[in-house]
C-alpha cells in the first residue's frame, strides 16, 4: 500500500556562488580602467610645454593641433607634415579650410623649440587666412 504522505525531502541549503561574482567584478574593473583611459585625449604629439599662470583649458570642441618639435618637425594633429605641405593637409581635414577657419588652431610648441620653427608655422597658417591661434601651455 502506498504511503498517503510521503516523507519530506530534505531542503537543500542555499549557497552563494562566489566565482561568477568575481568574474563580473573583474569585468567591471577592466571596463572602468579602459573607459577612464579613453576619456583623456591628448592633443597632438606630447611635448614639453611652457608654463603660464593665465592658462585656461579649452574644451568646447575638438581643435586643430599643430605641434612643433625641437628638431623642426611638424605634426598636424598626430600626423607628420612638412611645412610646405601644411596647406594641403589642412584642406584634407574634415570640412576643409572653411571648417579650419571656424575652429581654433592650437599651437603645441615644445619648450625647447627654436623660435624660427614656431614663426614659420604661424606664417604658413596666416597665408591660409587662419588667424585664430591658441598657444598650448601647462598650468603653473
Amino acid at each position: 500500500m502506498p504511503k498517503l504522505f510521503p516523507a519530506r525531502k530534505k531542503k537543500r541549503t542555499p549557497r552563494i556562488e562566489i566565482i561568477p561574482m568575481v568574474d563580473v567584478m573583474f569585468l567591471l574593473l577592466v571596463f572602468y580602467i579602459l573607459s577612464s583611459l579613453a576619456l583623456k585625449h591628448p592633443m597632438g604629439i606630447p611635448v614639453n610645454l611652457p608654463a603660464a599662470e593665465t592658462s585656461e583649458s579649452e574644451s568646447n570642441h575638438q581643435p586643430i593641433v599643430l605641434t612643433v618639435k625641437p628638431d623642426g618637425r611638424y605634426f598636424l594633429n598626430k600626423d607628420v607634415v612638412k611645412l610646405d605641405e601644411l596647406a594641403g593637409a589642412i584642406e584634407a581635414l574634415p570640412g576643409g579650410l572653411e571648417a579650419a577657419r571656424k575652429t581654433n588652431i592650437v599651437l603645441n610648441a615644445d619648450l625647447s623649440s627654436q623660435h624660427r620653427y614656431v614663426m614659420a608655422a604661424l606664417d604658413e597658417l596666416r597665408k591660409l587666412g587662419l588667424n585664430d591661434f591658441l598657444i598650448a601651455t601647462e598650468e603653473k
